[in-house]
């Protein structure tokens, strides 16, 4: 029956654009009020939760907070521009920085955005949209994008809605562009996940790390003109602040799994994987802007590495459960790593 509903209403919209509707100027999205509070690198120290996450259980020494724009309980829940003030609020202190969790890589079948007939297994997939890949085998329901595909993009942004765009979301109940939701919402800005999914593209679209970093730089103008200081920071992917373009787009970097994990969890990443990407991260923090480490470790004295490293590479790490369910942890001062002292070699006879 929705689907009947749908396709009659889209019918209606489609035949009065036929009378020229759809060659009328559509009105744009209108301006926010600029961003305001503590700048990014003020935050010294960060969490990370996406599912459960109430701000009364979040720490006043948090300075910043990634959590998701939907509640857990409804994929339509979405939280408002009071529930977002609510996790920035610390009585007494400057505001929190609250930034939104957005998958840019995958698409994820609990948005709100999804659609039931994008399913590759409903009405045998005749609905399923061009940009659409293979389903991720680690996490269900969250599936490969062709991100370079405009279709997808503008479930993303929507610059420049036509009136048939405006139609259907006020006729037939489309919800906006993701990112149009999140800045209505009153976020300071986007964590962006599954940047690197370039990496699996790149055998069938060569173009695919060009690709994604265009897309990422038309969402931080987009945002930015906007919403004036509006946060973009990306998480990993760290191969694309090679280019000035790109790290101008963005206001920070988050890197997930730097030391530890990256094979198998919680055993130390290679020399060299560790060196790749901390040279990267390198370029980020030489242009001023922050860095974001986030680890998944329970065993203590890893922890303890962890933190020594962090200190000495000058970037602000938070630990969490790879499920992103408990609210963010308040860290001790990294402990002081002794260094090793060369034996003395004995006297020789």
């Amino acid at each position: 029956m929705k689907l009947l509903r749908y396709t009659f209403g889209l019918a209606v919209v489609l035949g009065l654009t036929g009378v020229g509707l759809s060659y009328t100027p559509a009105p744009q999205p209108s301006a926010l009020p600029a961003r305001s509070g503590p700048s990014l690198p003020s935050a010294r120290v960060w969490g990370y939760q996406l599912q459960g996450a109430r701000a009364s259980l979040i720490a006043p020494d948090i300075d910043l907070v990634v959590i998701d724009h939907a509640r857990e309980t409804s994929a339509t829940d979405l939280l408002s521009a009071a529930d977002v003030e609510e996790f920035r609020v610390r009585p007494g202190r400057p505001p929190r920085i609250v930034l939104a969790y957005m998958s840019i890589g995958e698409a994820e079948r609990y948005r709100f955005y999804w659609r039931k007939w994008w399913s590759p297994k409903t009405y045998l997939g005749l609905f399923e949209p061009t940009w659409l890949a293979r389903e991720n085998k680690d996490w269900k329901g969250n599936y490969l994008v062709r991100f370079w595909d405009p279709a997808w993009q503008k479930v993303i942004l929507n610059p420049a809605p036509s009136l048939l765009d405006i139609a259907r979301h006020r006729w037939l109940g489309e919800p906006p562009a993701y990112l149009d939701s999140i800045l209505q919402a009153g976020f300071d800005g986007v964590y962006l996940d599954r940047v690197d999914a370039f990496g699996e593209w790149e055998k069938s679209h060569p173009r695919a790390e060009a690709d994604m970093s265009a897309f990422v730089r038309r969402l931080s103008t987009y945002a930015k003109a906007r919403k004036p200081g509006f946060l973009i920071v990306p998480q990993n992917g760290e191969e694309l602040v090679a280019k000035v373009d790109y790290r101008q787009a963005i206001d920070g970097l988050a890197k997930e799994d730097l030391l530890y994990g990256v094979e198998t969890p919680e055993t130390p990443n290679s020399r060299d994987e560790t060196k790749r990407s901390a040279d990267f991260l390198r370029k980020v923090q030489a242009d001023g802007k922050p860095v974001f480490v986030v680890e998944y470790l329970r065993d203590q004295a890893k922890r303890d590495v962890a933190r020594a490293r962090a200190k000495e590479l000058g970037v602000a790490l938070t630990f969490a459960e790879r499920d992103l369910n408990r609210p963010p942890e308040l860290l001790p001062p990294p402990p002081a790593i002794a260094p090793v002292t060369p034996a003395t070699p004995k006297p020789q006879r």
